[in-house]
């Protein structure tokens, strides 16, 4: 009988402990890719037509360089390595990205952005946040 009750315990422990397991602790690629999924959540849209609704004159940051366009389409880029090439900026004629002239970079623009394109046919979706110039506080 005493067989049998020990049995019987050990059945109803585990069958009380089910869906009570503790919950698997987060890796760190569950950290990276949560991070990764609140940074792109945080970047700036790109709006519907931005030649319309984005003053793109100001100073934008990544990694330690700088882009600044002025007002009167002057642009003058500054690489983290200190090297400065300056021209100028356009709209294309879709009105959502620029180009410079002085390197020949292709920019998305976004309100508080600037995303560098891998060139002017790349896509306008899937940006990313490596891609990103922040704008600076005016």
């Amino acid at each position: 009988m005493r067989k049998i009750l020990v049995s019987l315990a050990a059945i109803a422990l585990v069958a009380g402990c089910k869906g009570n397991a503790p919950a698997p602790e987060a890796t760190g690629s569950d950290a990276v890719a949560a991070a990764a999924s609140d940074a792109a959540a945080a970047l700036p849209a790109l709006p519907t037509d931005p030649k319309g609704t984005v003053t793109v004159a100001g100073s934008y940051s990544s990694a330690g360089a700088t882009l600044k366009l002025g007002a009167d389409d002057s642009a003058e880029l500054t690489g983290a390595d200190g090297k400065v090439a300056k021209g100028k900026w356009a709209w294309y004629s879709d009105g959502k990205r620029i180009l410079l002239t002085a390197d020949k970079s292709v920019w998305a623009v976004a309100d508080g952005a600037l995303y560098k394109l891998a060139g002017k046919d790349a896509p306008l979706t899937g940006l990313t946040a490596d891609q990103a110039w922040a704008k600076a506080a005016q």
